[in-house]
């Protein structure tokens, strides 16, 4: 039962937040408004989002009463985090601030100045939550992420309470909206909770938005039929909206802890029902309510700076004195001798004890509790210096081994998992399942395959949904992987964005250590997406992420099953990043020994002496798994027809936004000489569109040898082999594209470059007869083996 001294407290902090709030918006100096405010008080530029402070704040106050009354730890996400004023403000009430910075912003009024002057000014405090902030685990500038990061939290951290204030506004983007199916996937034995709260302060920028139109009925039904049990707060109900508050973060509470504890002493809790508050308080609450004959309280326009002339105008100035003097913050507070803030002892006795503050929170800080994975043998895992070149294996199968074995001896740690929106059996990965399953809290049948309460795997079809819980789960400290259609990888492009974001400005930070890198595996790659068609052919994400600092992003194309398991054990070491493995899952040609590829991995690219020739007249290049298996092929074609010409085949499997593997010829130009060559023709077939390598080539001198090729968005249904003579990456493309340069170059003569190019474009010709009558490739081009 709420008691009335607890309302009494939550109404004085939130006072005081809400002060706080609106001095970082207006105030440089005066910051504790102990006399009247001058127009030399107020910033020159003011920047922020008024109308969501308020809800931050009373639901922060809130969080923090169940944590002083339980003493249960709790992680707070702002879904709206353009109100980072008001995070900052709780930041600062809760000492963390002073924690964390305790020479920039002690705890005084010279903290409060400090906050307040550099909030969303030049070199100071963002104007979104961030990870220069203490506690926060997602970037804040972009709605939708925030409810699936919350989820992946908890996941393996049984202790855990995630609450995630959600907009109303952000409620209505798609990645949000998955985010609540969630609830079938977490089960309550081994994993934390989450307690979502909906902030329906009805408004977004410049309208209203859907939930701030339904009834309570409505919303009721609507949330009951996503499996929650949902609680209603309202302001304008006639109890008071801060014992309203109160009751339902009590209920919420005892409803988790109920799941919770009967899951616990082993009952099968199947669709549980996690609450859900949904919170209706008006946007900017508190705030100035009307002015200029304009509705500005619980209307869209207090959604960022309102009364934005107080620096010239005397009637702006004069409101905002009378809003900072309703909040009577002088009452709130006295100072000490050593000038040190002592907040009014109702304040104190919602603020948690030091190691449970939401900014203090450990498991925020994820390098903090980092363990590293054991990792498995490669060499029983691998194909064997035995195993003949060009035998055929399947690169996303041995993957699958490596993830297999790695669940088992990381078994006890409860460290790693797959989160899969394109589903594990399709990319080949199934051998997890001999350790694992997916993990499934709904109805499960009994003709159901390889799931169960709490699997490892998470599959879902929301790549949204999944990659903002792997987000959650790497940021406090364990290890994932998102295996993901390539066609489809871009619909989280922009979440990669923000996670990117948040791990480079993390690590300026210096309370922030190296988190586990986000691993995104590509795989149902479009050169095999023959079947499926156009719309399953699109590489852009590649292109997308090597755009991004080139100590964050880590694009790995292995040419082999050993490489590719190199790369998988590479990804996972990595810290503060965000690998990209692009496998294919259908049988290639296995080119490198186990010893080969560690080699090939070290620089990320590497001359193949065993298909190379000493002082070549021409160079080939790949980068990809099957377009490595076309210039293989080409490789045979040309030295067939001219066995005098020499040729270097060049494997390329990492790629950056500084250029291909440790070719770092901006600084070291020699280095792209002594793999190139300096002045000989270089034919680049790569996985991907020609362009990404082009730019990663431009600053290059000797870029003009180059001719790269790559998807060329020419696609349908149709078979393996054409797929490649569509878009010009064929073994037969690539013996004309060499010709030319042989002849370029008067290693040839015009008659052999004429004879050749003519045989290729009738083998082109007849390959496109026999697939229209016979409906396959032929058994030369399906059956094809590597001869040296």
């Amino acid at each position: 039962m709420t008691q009335p001294q607890e309302i009494t407290a939550l109404k004085k902090l939130v006072r005081a937040t809400n002060f706080l709030a609106t001095s970082q918006i207006y105030l440089k100096q005066n910051v504790l408004f102990k006399r009247e405010l001058k127009h030399e008080d107020i910033k020159p530029r003011l920047l922020g989002h008024w109308g969501t402070c308020p809800g931050i704040n009373f639901v922060y106050a809130n969080v923090n009463r169940l944590i002083v009354n339980h003493n249960r730890s709790f992680v707070y996400l702002v879904g709206p985090g353009h109100g980072f004023p008001a995070v900052q403000a709780n930041l600062f009430v809760e000492g963390s601030l002073s924690h964390y910075y305790p020479d920039v912003i002690p705890y005084n009024e010279d903290g409060i100045t400090d906050i307040c002057q550099k909030f969303s000014a030049a070199y100071g405090y963002p104007s979104h939550a961030n990870p220069e902030a203490p506690g926060q685990i997602l970037e804040g500038g972009e709605l939708g992420y925030s409810l699936s990061v919350a989820w992946g939290a908890v996941l393996d951290n049984p202790d855990l309470i995630a609450a995630c204030l959600v907009g109303d506004g952000e409620a209505e983007t798609g990645p949000l909206a998955a985010s609540w199916y969630a609830n079938r996937l977490v089960d309550p034995v081994n994993n934390g909770a989450v307690l979502p709260i909906v902030h329906i302060n009805g408004y977004k920028i410049s309208g209203p938005t859907r939930m701030g139109r339904m009834s309570h009925e409505e919303l009721d039904l609507e949330f009951r039929g996503l499996g929650y049990h949902p609680i209603i707060v309202d302001d304008e109900l006639e109890e008071d909206v801060y014992v309203q508050m109160a009751n339902a973060m009590d209920l919420s509470y005892e409803m988790i802890n109920d799941i919770q504890t009967r899951a616990r002493a082993g009952e099968d809790i199947c669709k549980p029902r996690w609450p859900v508050i949904l919170m209706r308080t008006a946007k900017g609450w508190t705030g100035t309510a009307e002015f200029g004959g304009k509705k500005l309280e619980g209307n869209c326009d207090s959604h960022q700076v309102i009364v934005n002339k107080c620096a010239t105008d005397k009637g702006h100035l004069d409101a905002l004195n009378t809003w900072l003097d309703s909040y009577k913050f002088h009452e709130l507070y006295e100072m000490n001798e050593a000038g040190e803030l002592i907040f009014d002892k109702d304040i104190q006795s919602l603020i948690p004890r030091k190691d449970l503050c939401c900014g203090r929170q450990h498991l925020s800080y994820g390098g903090e509790v980092v363990r590293s994975l054991a990792k498995p043998d490669l060499e029983k895992l691998g194909y064997g210096a035995e195993t003949p070149r060009g035998t055929r294996g399947e690169s996303m199968y041995k993957m699958g081994e490596w993830m297999r074995d790695a669940f088992k001896l990381n078994r006890d740690q409860r460290n790693l998992r797959i989160f899969c929106p394109d589903e594990t059996y399709s990319n080949q990965l199934q051998a997890v399942f001999e350790e694992t399953s997916r993990g499934w809290t709904w109805p499960i049948e009994s003709w159901d395959n390889d799931m169960t309460r709490d699997g490892r795997v998470v599959e879902l079809l929301s790549e949204n949904l999944l990659f903002g819980m792997m987000h959650g789960y790497t940021v406090t400290g364990r290890h994932a992987m998102f295996p993901t259609y390539e066609a489809f990888s871009q619909v989280v492009s922009s979440m990669a964005d923000q996670y990117c974001k948040y791990v480079y400005a993390s690590q300026g930070v210096h309370f922030r250590k190296p988190v586990p890198a986000c691993n995104v595996v590509l795989s149902s790659l479009l050169e095999r997406q023959d079947h499926n068609g156009y719309s399953h052919q699109n590489p852009s994400f590649l292109g997308a992420m090597l755009e991004k600092h080139p100590h964050i992003i880590s694009a790995y194309l292995p040419a082999d099953g050993n490489s590719t398991l190199v790369y998988t054990e590479k990804a996972y070491e990595g810290r503060d990043k965000l690998n990209i493995i692009v496998a294919g899952k259908k049988e290639l040609p296995q080119w490198l020994t186990l010893d080969e590829a560690r080699k090939q991995a070290d620089d990320g690219v590497m001359v193949w002496d065993f298909a190379s020739d000493d002082n070549p007249d021409v160079v080939l290049a790949a980068c990809g798994d099957y377009v490595t298996q076309e210039a293989m092929a080409a490789l045979v074609l040309i030295r067939e027809m001219l066995p005098r010409v020499r040729i270097r085949f060049v494997s390329v499997t990492e790629l950056t936004s500084s250029g291909l593997g440790s070719l770092d010829f901006q600084s070291k130009p020699w280095l792209m000489d002594e793999v190139f060559t300096a002045d000989k023709g270089v034919v680049f077939n790569y996985h991907g569109y020609p362009n990404t390598i082009k730019k990663l080539v431009f600053d290059y001198k000797g870029n003009s040898r180059f001719r790269i090729k790559g998807y060329e968005e020419e696609g349908s249904t149709t078979t393996p082999f054409d797929m490649g003579v569509r878009n010009g990456t064929s073994r037969y493309h690539l013996v004309i594209d060499m010709a030319y340069k042989l002849f370029q170059q008067g290693v040839i003569d015009e008659t052999q470059h004429v004879a050749i190019t003519t045989d290729m474009l009738k083998r082109l010709v007849d390959h496109g007869n026999y697939i229209k009558e016979n409906g396959v490739d032929p058994k030369e081009i399906e059956n094809w083996v590597w001869t040296r």
